[in-house]
C-alpha cells in the first residue's frame, strides 16, 4: 500500500490546540536520587537573619536561586508547622513569586525540606515512593546540600510541591480545588453540623478559586455519619459515598499509611487526621471524575515507621483516635476484607531485611551519607521541641529503619489472618506489559519486536491481564486529544501518574507511558472503580527502539521488493519507543507539526557496517506515541539485493532488512 508522509502531518490539523504542558523532562536531573544536588542561595545578610529570627512568620525575602549553572530570582519564605526553626528552616522557594509566569525547570515552586522531625532524613523519601508504588500520586523527592551565600547551610531534600503542575502532571487536569489539610483540632470525620462554614479551619485551599467549596465538604461529612437503618442499608452508604470519595481508595491509602506505621496520619493520626491533601476534581465527562469527588494525596511523611508493632486496625477499631469513616468501612465485612487484603499487598510490598524498602533505603543511605553526616546545622525532635543534634543520630536513626523493617512485615502479616482475612481473586491483576503500534498507523512491518516487561518514556504499551475493567461495561475507546487519564472508572497508574489511556478492555489497557520518568523502572497499577491491582514492576530505559514501517520520503510510498530503496534517498522510518522529547507536550497529546517534537536522544543508523545520515528523529504529527526517523541512503548501495538497517538510541536498536535496488 502506499501512505503518503504529508498525511501525518495534515492529521496534525484536526485535533483542537492545547496548553502546553507538563511533560518536564528537564526537571528528570534536578530529582535524581541517586546523587546529591548542589543549591546555592544568595540572600541579603538582613533578610536572611530576620527569615531566622522570624521564623514563625510567612514573610518572602528575595533570593538568587542556583542549580547547575541556572540562576533564578526567587522569593523564599520559613514552611511548616512544628518543624518551623530560627537554625534550620524549612524553605518554600517559589520561583514565579516575582514573575508569575517564571518557572524553573517548569516548576513555580519547590520546597527545600530541612527533615528536623526526621533524623535519619529518609523516612519521607521511601514514604513517597512506596505511595507510587501503591498507585497513589506522590511528590518526588531529591537529596541536596543547601549553601547559603557561599558557605554550606546543610543537607535538604528537595520536595516536590503539590499544585497546579503537579495536577496537571498527576491527573491531567488541575481546574479543580485542591486543598491542603490543616490541623485545627482533633477531628477524624465527625459530624460538626450542617454550617460548611465549621469546616473551613481544615481545608486550606491551594488552588486560584475565590473561595473554597465547603458545601461538598460538609455534604461528604452527613453521609459519612448517616446512620445505618432499613432505608439507608450499607450498600445505600457505599452508593452515597461513591459520590465523593472511592471507599477501596480510601482504604488503599490507609493501608499504605499502617504498614508505614504512620504515626501522624489519615487514619490513627495522634492529634486526629494529618498531612494529607485533597484534590476535589473538575468533572466535566463519564471519563472524568465528577466535581464533588476527592482524591487524597500524602503529604509530610517524616513521621513513618514509628512503631513496628503497631496495630493494623490503629484507627478503625483501634484507639486512641477513631477515624468515623475508617470505622463505618470496617463494619462492612466486604470492605474490612477488602483492607484486610491491602494491609497484606502494602506490607510483602514493603519487606522485611533485605526487601524492597530495606534495600531502597541502604542505596540512599550511601548517596547520602557524607553530605548529611557533615550537615552543620542538624536539628532533631524530641518531647515537642527541636534540639541540635549531629552525625550520630542520623546514623542510628538509620539503623533504626532497618530495624523496623526488620519486624514489621513479619508482625503484620499473622494480624492480617487473625482479623479472619479471606483471600478475594476476582480483583484486577496485571500480568505483563508490552510495547504497543499507535492505534491508528496501517503500515507496519509486525507486530513490536520488543521485550515483554519493558517500555520507554512516552511509548505506547499494552497493559495485559485480567479483570482490567468493570464487568459490566464493553470495551473502550479514547477520542479525545490529549488522550484521557481514565476511562469507565479505570486508570492505570505509572509511578503514581495516570497515565493516558488509548483503549480499555477486561484483559488489556493501552496507555502511553508518561514522558518525563528517568530510566531505570517503573511500577503500573491498574483501579478499576478503586479497586487496585498487583503492582507490576517494568524495566524503562531510556528508549527501547522498534521499528514499525519504512517509507520513500518522496512520495510516501513503502520500501519493499517492488519499491526497493534506492542509492543516496532519503526514507523514513517509523518507530516506536525512542523515548522523550524535547518539547513542551501534555502526556497523551497528539504531536504537532509545528515545531516539530524531536527526540531527546539522537538516534544512529547503519546500514549493513555502513554509518547512514539521520535528517531529523521526531514525533509523528498526528499521532501519540509515533515517531519518524530520516535516513539517507549511501551513494553505493551493498549488493545482494538486501541489508539490515539498523537504528540505535542510546545502546538499544532495532534492525530489520530492506530491500535495495539493483545499481
Amino acid at each position: 500500500m502506499s501512505l503518503k508522509v504529508g498525511t501525518f502531518f495534515r492529521l496534525a490539523a484536526v485535533f483542537a490546540v492545547v496548553p502546553a504542558a507538563m511533560a518536564q523532562i528537564q526537571a528528570i536531573p534536578f530529582f535524581d536520587d541517586s546523587v546529591v544536588q548542589q543549591i546555592n542561595l544568595t540572600v541579603g545578610a538582613s533578610d536572611w537573619a530576620s527569615l531566622l529570627q522570624n521564623y514563625t512568620a510567612d514573610t518572602y525575602y528575595s533570593a538568587s536561586f542556583t542549580w547547575n549553572g541556572t540562576l533564578e530570582e526567587v522569593g523564599i519564605r520559613q514552611h511548616g508547622g512544628g518543624s518551623r526553626s530560627g537554625i534550620k528552616p524549612n524553605l518554600d522557594v517559589n520561583f514565579a513569586y516575582y514573575s508569575g509566569k517564571q518557572t524553573f525547570l517548569g516548576l513555580p515552586f519547590i520546597l527545600l525540606k530541612a527533615n528536623n522531625e526526621d533524623p535519619t532524613n529518609l523516612r519521607e523519601w521511601v514514604s513517597m515512593k512506596f505511595f507510587r508504588m501503591m498507585g497513589f500520586p506522590a511528590p518526588r523527592e531529591a537529596p541536596a546540600q543547601l549553601y547559603v551565600n557561599g558557605q554550606y547551610f546543610g543537607f535538604y531534600m528537595i520536595v516536590e510541591h503539590e499544585d497546579a503542575t503537579f495536577l496537571q502532571r498527576n491527573f491531567g487536569q488541575s481546574g479543580g480545588y485542591l486543598y491542603e489539610w490543616q490541623f485545627a483540632d482533633t477531628y477524624e470525620f465527625q459530624n460538626l453540623g450542617n454550617d460548611p462554614s465549621l469546616y473551613a479551619p481544615f481545608l486550606e485551599l491551594k488552588t486560584n478559586q475565590t473561595a473554597p467549596d465547603l458545601q461538598t465538604f460538609c455534604n461528604l461529612v452527613q453521609v459519612i455519619n448517616q446512620p445505618s437503618s432499613s432505608t439507608f442499608t450499607d450498600a445505600d452508604f457505599i452508593i452515597a459515598l461513591s459520590q465523593y470519595m472511592d471507599p477501596k481508595s480510601f482504604l488503599t491509602y490507609a493501608a499504605t499509611e499502617n504498614v508505614l506505621a504512620e504515626s501522624d496520619a489519615l487514619v490513627g493520626g495522634i492529634v486526629g487526621m494529618n498531612n494529607f491533601d485533597l484534590y476535589q476534581f473538575q468533572g466535566v465527562s463519564r471519563n472524568q471524575r465528577s466535581a464533588t469527588f476527592y482524591q487524597l494525596i500524602p503529604w509530610d511523611k517524616d513521621l513513618t515507621f514509628s512503631n513496628s508493632a503497631r496495630d493494623i486496625m490503629t484507627g478503625f477499631t483501634v484507639q486512641p483516635n477513631i477515624n468515623v469513616l475508617a470505622q463505618r468501612l470496617a463494619g462492612i465485612p466486604e470492605y474490612l476484607n477488602f483492607y484486610l487484603g491491602q494491609i497484606a499487598k502494602a506490607a510483602s510490598l514493603l519487606g522485611g531485611t533485605g526487601g524492597w524498602a530495606d534495600t531502597e533505603i541502604s542505596s540512599e543511605y550511601a548517596v547520602i551519607d557524607a553530605a548529611a553526616s557533615n550537615d552543620p546545622n542538624k536539628q532533631c525532635f524530641a518531647a515537642g521541641a527541636l534540639y541540635s543534634c549531629g552525625t550520630a543520630d542520623f546514623q542510628n536513626g538509620v539503623q533504626a529503619l532497618h530495624y523496623f523493617l526488620a519486624s514489621r512485615s513479619a508482625f503484620v502479616l499473622p494480624e492480617v489472618q487473625g482479623y479472619g482475612f479471606q483471600p478475594v481473586p476476582s480483583g484486577p491483576q496485571i500480568s505483563t506489559v508490552a510495547m504497543a503500534a499507535p492505534s491508528g498507523f496501517q503500515i507496519s512491518l509486525g507486530a513490536v519486536a520488543t521485550p515483554r516487561g519493558q517500555a520507554a518514556p512516552g511509548a505506547l504499551v499494552n497493559v495485559v491481564g485480567a479483570n482490567l475493567g468493570p464487568a459490566a461495561e464493553a470495551a473502550a475507546q479514547a477520542t479525545s486529544n490529549p488522550l484521557p487519564r481514565s476511562l469507565v472508572n479505570t486508570y492505570v497508574a505509572v509511578e503514581g501518574v495516570r497515565a493516558p489511556l488509548s483503549a480499555t478492555s477486561q484483559g488489556q489497557i493501552e496507555i502511553q507511558i508518561p514522558g518525563d520518568l528517568p530510566a531505570g523502572s517503573a511500577n503500573i497499577v491498574v483501579s478499576v472503580s478503586g479497586e487496585m491491582s498487583n503492582t507490576f514492576v517494568t524495566g524503562l530505559p531510556a528508549a527501547l527502539p522498534a521499528i514499525l514501517a519504512i517509507v520513500h520520503q518522496s512520495d510516501g510510498s513503502v520500501v519493499g521488493h517492488a519499491d526497493p530503496a534506492v542509492a543516496g534517498e532519503t526514507l523514513v522510518v517509523y518507530m516506536a519507543g525512542l523515548g522523550a522529547v524535547n518539547a513542551s507536550l501534555s502526556f497523551g497529546e497528539a504531536a504537532p507539526a509545528i515545531p516539530p517534537a524531536a527526540t531527546a536522544l539522537t538516534p544512529q543508523a547503519t546500514l549493513g557496517n555502513t554509518p547512514v545520515s539521520v535528517v531529523f528523529s521526531e514525533l509523528s504529527p498526528g499521532f501519540v506515541g509515533l515517531y519518524q526517523v530520516a535516513v539517507v541512503m549511501p551513494a553505493t548501495l551493498p549488493q545482494g539485493g538486501s541489508a539490515n538497517l539498523t537504528v540505535t538510541a542510546g545502546s538499544p536498536s532495532a534492525s530489520i532488512s530492506i530491500a535495495l535496488a539493483t545499481q
